[in-house]
C-alpha cells in the first residue's frame, strides 16, 4: 500500500472502520454504504490494519461513531515528515484487498 492512503488531513484524524468480526461480504458492504456512497465515489479496495499495526506506529484507534464501526487514527506528530513516516509504518503494515466486482 502507499503510504499517501493513511496520511491524515488537516485535522489529523484519518477515518478508518473496525471490522473485527464481519465476513468479507459485510466488510465490503459497509464500506460500500458508509463510504463509497456516502461521498459518490467508487470502492476498488481497501486497507486491511490490526489495532496492534497502529499501535507500532504510536498512533491509536478512537471509536468515533456513528456512522457504526467508525474509528479515527489519532496522536498523529503535527510535523509533516514525521506523519510521512508513520504513514510509511502503516503501508508496510498494512495489506490491501481488491475488491472481486468491482
Amino acid at each position: 500500500m502507499r503510504p499517501r492512503a493513511f496520511l491524515p488531513p488537516a485535522d489529523r484524524k484519518t477515518s478508518v472502520f473496525r471490522t473485527d468480526g464481519l465476513s468479507e461480504g459485510e466488510i465490503w458492504a459497509l464500506g460500500q454504504e458508509a463510504v463509497a456512497q456516502a461521498q459518490g465515489k467508487t470502492l476498488y479496495g481497501r486497507g486491511v490494519l490490526l489495532a496492534a499495526d497502529v499501535a507500532a506506529a504510536e498512533l491509536r484507534v478512537e471509536p468515533d461513531e456513528p456512522p457504526l464501526r467508525h474509528a479515527n487514527i489519532t496522536g498523529w506528530p503535527p510535523e509533516k515528515d514525521a506523519q510521512l513516516a508513520a504513514a510509511q509504518e502503516l503501508a508496510a503494515r498494512a495489506s490491501l484487498r481488491l475488491r472481486d466486482d468491482a
